[in-house]
């Protein structure tokens, strides 16, 4: 019985170096920022790979014997839970313990957490306080404060990321960002990304009326090009003696609307289609029973997400999936799928962005999931 090699394409999770595609401009930014101390606003819609990109940052910043630390904001319930984990993940990325006791002393009596080191594991634990009624604000300029004290005391450098970041004005009313401005600015030896897979959000962050205006430059990630996606997927289905040929590449490209989670998710699916069926030259018929496979395996999904949308939702939806966002403001489009006046399909879309089935790239609204407008589609055939 032969076994199958490993699929190379790699989705639904953190992409290692050797699977990354192209962004290298951006990755040298991202880690040349971080290593100089910078704070670094980092814009990108789902799915477009942020979060591998970050992750292969820190990396690289390892192999410079820079410490790292990565919290994904959304993680956390509550303000509390955030702070905890801040300050265990910048204590244990600033061991060894005999190393930065006295500074975890320190703070200790500053914040009087319940703080415990496992001498066996090297793990220390932070906990501020228990029951619904804590309030960790008063603590929250020394958590933050943690990651600079250590750094500059213990001679070394450090860079933290904090994905998701516009979940964090979900923490104390939102004043949290003025707290955590006021002490990260003041961490000259410690770089920062705050990742935000929320554009609108983000930009909303950074505007004049908040707190973070002008803390940082921003980098907002583009979709990667189609030339550096298939010179990828041709080199990694040459090694096993197999080609898809340019229509085929063009298809699946298109199905996935370049967006890097949905390129890697529909070459999955095709590489293991190739090895079940042992198929040497892959075309388009190929591709369309990959796509044709995936949207069915997710139309109960898509049909549980279509039952709770309203008619303007579904007729906006309906008249992006067939002609794109080009012309569904044009008065034909609006006419044929009975969308109303221009300011209702915007209401609708405007809807359909907070709902994270849309978003906007370029001024544009596209679908996040781009199997979903083949849903769409299908079903209104």
């Amino acid at each position: 019985m032969s076994v199958f090699p490993e699929n190379p394409f790699v989705f639904g999770e953190i992409v290692d170096d050797a699977n990354f595609v192209n962004r290298a401009d951006e990755l040298n930014q991202l880690v040349r920022d971080l290593a100089d101390g910078q704070k670094v606003f980092l814009l990108s819609p789902r799915r477009f790979g942020k979060s591998s990109l970050v992750s292969v940052a820190l990396l690289k910043l390892q192999k410079r014997h820079i410490r790292t630390v990565s919290l994904t904001v959304s993680s956390y319930s509550s303000y509390a839970q955030f702070l905890e984990k801040f300050a265990e993940k910048a204590l244990r990325a600033a061991g060894p313990w005999e190393r930065v006791k006295n500074w975890a002393t320190r703070f200790a009596r500053q914040v009087k957490p319940e703080l415990n080191y496992n001498m066996n594991t090297g793990e220390v634990s932070v906990s501020l306080g228990r029951g619904s009624t804590y309030d960790p604000g008063p603590v929250a300029p020394d958590v933050f404060a943690l990651p600079g004290e250590l750094a500059r005391n213990a001679g070394f450098r450090m860079a933290i990321c904090l994905d998701e970041f516009q979940q964090i004005a979900q923490f104390n009313g939102g004043s949290v960002e003025n707290v955590l401005r006021n002490q990260v600015q003041q961490q000259r030896e410690v770089g920062y990304v705050f990742a935000g897979s929320q554009p609108s959000l983000m930009q909303e962050m950074l505007s004049s009326r908040r707190p973070f205006h002008k803390a940082g430059p921003q980098m907002f990630l583009d979709k990667i090009a189609a030339a550096d996606w298939k010179e990828f997927i041709a080199r990694q289905f040459r090694k096993r003696g197999r080609t898809l040929d340019d229509a085929a590449m063009e298809t699946m490209l298109a199905a996935a609307d370049l967006i890097p989670y949905d390129v890697q998710r529909i070459a999955h699916e095709l590489w293991d289609h190739a090895e079940l069926k042992d198929k040497r030259r892959l075309d388009r018929s190929d591709v369309h029973s990959v796509v044709a496979a995936l949207v069915t395996s997710q139309s109960a999904y898509y049909e549980l997400l279509w039952e709770h949308l309203s008619a303007r939702q579904r007729a906006a939806l309906q008249a992006l999936a067939s002609r794109g966002p080009s012309e569904i403001y044009a008065q034909h489009v609006r006419d044929q799928f009975r969308l109303g006046p221009a300011s209702t399909v915007q209401k609708a879309l405007q809807s359909l962005d907070s709902r994270d089935i849309l978003d906007r790239y370029k001024g544009n609204y596209f679908f996040l999931d781009p199997l979903f407008p083949h849903w769409i589609r299908k079903r209104g055939a």
